[in-house]
């Protein structure tokens, strides 16, 4: 009965989005007055309301970390598009490419399943939905199809942000990085040919064609991006693994099928230019040691022990901001900043605070005992069978925090323990737990309030869940059932 009290606030969340009663925020609310009255109640630590407060504001920093890239990702989508815009010619503008070429399927595929994780494996923390969403507003489509495309950005989230989230499992795991990333690479074979599988579904009905020679291209592009990704995590580890499978593989893509002129490539780099400074600054403010060294020690803030410490020099947030500003500045229209700020404001604020109360949520439940407690309490009911709850669970924190880094902090030394009893290698349950929760991300109220912000139609939140959920529900399948194989071969 205790377990049953103690996932009341996670079942309130889901009960209240899966009838639609309440929106993200709703629930969220909703959520977390339940969480603080178990946790003051019946939390297996016990706590008080200072104790509660604190873990609120715990999770109120974690926000702040978050939302500064949401802001800064708005503030440089701003900036950028309108330099997009003056960059193309008045005619293109007035005839804009049909949505149903050939030609637009291949762009769109390329930014869903290339650019945008390539984008995201660099910075992390939603950039590459940035980047994405920048791509697809251009070629014209519905703003729905645009949000729900843009989610196929966060594939690889495993290697977001240089593979943090995925540092931090193998830490907690008690294996290394190269070994966890390279069996979490072999785990998410299935997942993206899933995830392709959706995509043409989702394609079909942007009106971008339905399957055919387009949709064995894309095929062979995702195995050979799935490849690559396994050998880069064995040869290299996690950290740049992402980055060095996708890179060349969106230099190919585009000239075969570009076929691009010198003026075409001068068109595209003045247009990507942004994009390629600041994906290859933050790739190197994380590759480069001495540059890492340096950008760290000069500035940090670390408000709370045991809180996550704010590097604002090494921060994506930070260095959107800047690569956004010195564009405006560099094309003349110094003057738009003021606007970009105030857009990014207003477009931005629904989903910070979206993700400010479901981090509020997870640092309750971690500070009080309780998510700790149901990973053990499934241990106990379930006995060996407990792994196969375990994408459920990863996926479960991943969707409320939107953070692999979180749902690896609280869950993932609990979820090792259950695979010591249950005969699965221990290295395997931490790929399950990190690719869950990865995945899951994907849905995450944050990155699904973040599109809606990026199209400026933030009352899309509903319709996206109704149409996207397969996108959370085929990765839970498949990681169930490879646990299942486990468990029973």
């Amino acid at each position: 009965m205790i377990y049953l009290v103690w996932s009341l606030p996670l079942i309130a969340i889901a009960v209240l989005m899966a009838t639609g009663r309440a929106s993200s925020v709703g629930a969220g609310l909703c959520g977390a007055l339940v969480a603080i009255v178990v946790a003051l109640a019946s939390a297996p630590i016990s706590v008080t309301a200072l104790d509660v407060l604190t873990a609120s504001a715990k999770g109120l920093w974690l926000s702040w970390l978050v939302a500064a890239v949401i802001f800064a990702g708005l503030f440089f989508r701003e900036v950028v598009s309108k330099e997009e815009v003056v960059s193309k010619k008045v005619d293109d503008l007035l005839k804009p490419e049909p949505a149903s070429t050939s030609a637009t399927r291949r762009r769109v595929f390329a930014a869903c399943f290339l650019v945008g994780p390539f984008a995201e494996a660099a910075t992390g923390f939603g950039v590459g939905q940035v980047a994405t969403v920048a791509v697809l507003h251009r070629i014209g489509l519905a703003p729905i199809h645009v949000v729900l495309l843009a989610l196929f950005s966060q594939t690889l989230v495993s290697w977001g942000a240089m593979a943090n989230g995925t540092i931090v499992g193998a830490e907690f795991a008690g294996i290394t990085p190269r070994e966890l990333g390279t069996h979490g690479a072999i785990l998410s074979v299935p997942l993206l040919l899933g995830w392709l599988v959706i995509f043409w579904r989702m394609a079909a009905s942007a009106g971008l064609g339905g399957l055919g020679k387009n949709s064995l291209i894309e095929l062979i592009w995702v195995v050979s991006a799935a490849a690559l990704l396994i050998l880069a995590n064995q040869l290299l580890g996690p950290e740049i693994a992402a980055m060095a499978a996708l890179g060349p593989l969106i230099v190919l893509q585009f000239w075969v099928d570009e076929r691009p002129d010198l003026a075409r490539w001068k068109s595209t780099l003045r247009v990507g230019l942004p994009y390629a400074v600041l994906i290859a600054g933050l790739a190197a403010s994380r590759g480069v040691p001495a540059l890492t060294d340096w950008l760290r020690d000069t500035a940090a803030v670390r408000p709370f022990a045991g809180a996550p410490t704010w590097f604002p020099l090494l921060h994506p947030g930070s260095w959107l901001f800047v690569v956004g500003l010195i564009t405006a500045v560099a094309t003349g229209r110094a003057q738009a900043v003021p606007y970009a700020v105030r857009m990014m404001w207003f477009r931005g604020k629904k989903a910070v605070l979206t993700i400010s109360i479901y981090l509020i949520i997870a640092r309750v439940l971690a500070d009080s005992g309780i998510a700790a407690a149901l990973a053990q309490g499934l241990g106990y009911t379930l006995g060996p069978f407990a792994a196969l709850a375990t994408p459920w669970l990863a996926g479960a924190f991943g969707f409320l925090t939107g953070s692999s880094n979180a749902a690896n902090g609280l869950l993932m030394a609990s979820q090792v323990h259950i695979s010591e009893n249950g005969g699965i290698p221990r290295a395997w349950i931490a790929a399950i737990q990190n690719t869950a929760a990865a995945a899951l991300t994907m849905l995450s109220p944050a990155r699904v309030a973040m599109g809606c912000a990026l199209v400026e139609r933030r009352d899309l939140e509903r319709e996206v869940y109704r149409q996207g959920w397969m996108l959370g529900a085929t990765p839970l399948f498949i990681l169930m059932s490879v646990a299942a194989l486990f468990l029973f071969f």
